[in-house]
């Protein structure tokens, strides 16, 4: 077995245990650097990072709580892991999850990934910022954790996250993260932030495409497009050949019609330094509708895409992106309590978000109709759920 797992004989249900865990993520995670004194450490990292990892998906929001699972699963855990003095302390695993290369972890973590988006035919990455505002120090002067992620909105699977450096901005975060991820035949949504000819470039450079919100970063550009639909809607669209479509939704006492335009750059005279967005074919025009009980509001948005114009297709892609903040962001916010947290030592708030989306993505893979909520509760009682959980990333990726 690998090093961290105790060579004693053991049942055949904890050694098939033990197999899972070794088959699984975990194996991603044993090439890890170790930071500690070898020779003053007493348990080996694996096992650290094994029960921590076991302890977030079955709830556990710190080191903590961490272990607090860990002596409540003493008795199981020893069954498979090499735990010479017991459970550590909270502090062992606050420390040592602070201690790790975030890098090397971001890596084990994408590692795993690889394993089964290879198999997928991921058509669609979105990415966004988020700030973990309970990161923060007033005393020590510590800005909170900022990130950039990456989402996958047809598997809801979180793929990848990048550090935005304290003294840097997203901007220059997305393209780190961008070449984290196989980009080929992907279409890449981004918000306004993303809207940048170098990260169009990146994109098209990797043979995916892109869909870019336009607002006021793109000034110039932003207000010709603007006024170009306006004059278009103007004349009825006469002798502008263009892709429609409506498309509407119910639900929560609101409703909302979004009318979409989509219209090739070849439609209108040149753009604003259009030469250097790199794979520019299409602007788009979004008109959303929403009916509240005791109001009505509208909003129009505008885009470019490096896609021939498809208003259907264009619609699905730019609905898809906002399942970044529903499915990823607010899920960590609040099932696994991300913005409420307050570690901040070292980098373990970065590598306990890479935890979060971790456990996020291997919850998600369970196929039961269970809330996240309800998963987290049941993995923490049921140790047998807990293996189910494990072993259906692992037939993810031999699928």
């Amino acid at each position: 077995m690998s090093q961290g797992f105790a060579p004693a004989v053991i049942p055949p249900q904890q050694i098939r245990e033990a197999k899972i865990l070794e088959k699984s993520v975990l194996r991603h995670f044993q090439g890890i650097t170790d930071p500690r004194e070898i020779s003053r450490s007493t348990y080996p990292l694996l096992s650290i990072i094994t029960i921590s990892i076991l302890a977030v998906i079955s709830g556990a929001d710190g080191s903590v709580a961490i272990e607090a699972y860990g002596n409540a699963k003493l008795s199981w855990l020893e069954t498979f892991l090499d735990l010479p003095g017991g459970i550590p302390s909270h502090d062992t695993f606050g420390r040592v999850l602070a201690m790790l290369d975030p890098k090397e972890l971001e890596d084990c973590f994408l590692s795993w990934i690889k394993t089964i988006t290879e198999k997928l035919d991921i058509k669609l990455i979105h990415i966004d910022g988020k700030e973990h505002n309970g990161s923060y120090d007033r005393k020590e002067k510590l800005k909170s954790l900022h990130s950039v992620s990456a989402w996958s909105s047809e598997y809801g699977f979180s793929l990848a996250q990048e550090k935005v450096d304290s003294k840097s901005n997203e901007i220059k975060a997305v393209p780190l993260l961008l070449k984290l991820l196989d980009l080929k035949g992907a279409v890449v949504t981004l918000d306004a932030m993303g809207t940048q000819f170098a990260i169009a470039q990146q994109i098209i450079a990797a043979k995916g495409n892109y869909n870019l919100a336009l607002k006021g970063n793109q000034g110039k550009l932003s207000k010709q497009v603007e006024q170009w639909f306006k004059e278009a809607e103007k004349q009825d669209w006469q002798g502008i050949k263009y892709s429609y479509y409506e498309a509407f939704d119910s639900g929560h006492y609101r409703s909302e019609a979004r009318q979409v335009w989509s219209v090739s750059v070849n439609q209108l005279p040149p753009l604003h330094r259009q030469a250097i967005w790199h794979g520019l074919s299409t602007v788009i025009m979004v008109k959303s509708t929403r009916v509240l009980w005791n109001k009505t509001t509208t909003a129009v948005r505008f885009y470019i895409s490096s896609l021939e114009p498809d208003a259907e297709r264009d619609c699905h892609i730019i609905r898809s992106h906002w399942s970044i903040e529903n499915s990823c962001h607010w899920v960590l916010d609040v099932v696994f309590h991300e913005d409420a947290s307050r570690i901040r030592k070292g980098h373990g708030a970065q590598n306990f978000g890479t935890l979060r989306r971790l456990s996020l993505n291997l919850l998600k893979k369970e196929p039961s109709k269970r809330s996240l909520k309800m998963k987290r509760y049941l993995a923490g009682m049921d140790n047998n759920f807990l293996m189910e959980i494990l072993a259906a990333s692992e037939m993810e990726a031999r699928a």
